[in-house]
């Protein structure tokens, strides 16, 4: 019995590049589908971040005038929250005066800027700040300014502000430890990101 002859005719290039650039990508509803959400990458990958937080404290808790603010990438700020707490819970007020605090250990205090940081605080590796500042306006629209200007959430109101602060008891004053998220970077470009009365 013969052998048949099997005939190949060449394939265009575009034709190739076509097939390929299905095979990888997938056709349908039943292919792969390519997310174009970004990645934490936790501090250290290298990708982009999916969510920001801040980290912050109001001083008194029903009348605030001073406010402690650390804001980073979520997952980074993780490893510091305890130290965090400690630091707001060595806050003492004196009256008239500014806020006294115990930094933690490894910690660097360092002066204010423009006026209105009256101190600054960075972490043992010099990679996050927190700022201290002087404002005014109440708690719900402080935070507002926070979860919407600064973090990029649609909205905040006052039935969110139980949701996201919890007491600090201090040193002689009691204060309100703020604790949100976003999907925006709060990080300050240039300067400080001011609330309140610090605009």
């Amino acid at each position: 019995m013969p052998t048949p002859n099997f005939r190949f005719r060449p394939v265009a290039p575009f034709v190739l590049v076509a097939c390929l650039a299905a095979g990888v990508l997938g056709c349908g509803g039943d292919g792969i589908s390519v997310s174009t959400a970004p990645k934490a990458n936790g501090g250290g990958g290298g990708g982009a971040v999916s969510e920001y937080r801040i980290l912050g404290a109001m001083y008194p808790a029903d009348s605030p005038e001073w406010f402690f603010k650390l804001p980073g990438p979520a997952d980074d700020l993780a490893k510091y929250e305890a130290d965090f707490d400690k630091l707001l819970a060595s806050v003492s007020l004196a009256p008239g005066g500014q806020p006294k605090f115990d930094a933690p250990e490894g910690w660097k205090v360092g002066p204010g800027r423009a006026g209105i940081v009256i101190a600054t605080i960075r972490t043992p590796d010099g990679k996050y700040e927190v700022t201290i500042t002087s404002s005014t306006g109440g708690v719900e629209p402080n935070l507002k300014r926070w979860a919407v200007d600064q973090l990029g959430q649609k909205s905040f109101g006052p039935e969110d502000v139980a949701k996201v602060t919890k007491p600090v008891e201090a040193k002689g004053v009691k204060g309100l430890k703020a604790d949100l998220r976003g999907p925006n970077n709060p990080a300050p470009k240039g300067g400080p990101m001011m609330m309140g009365g610090g605009k």
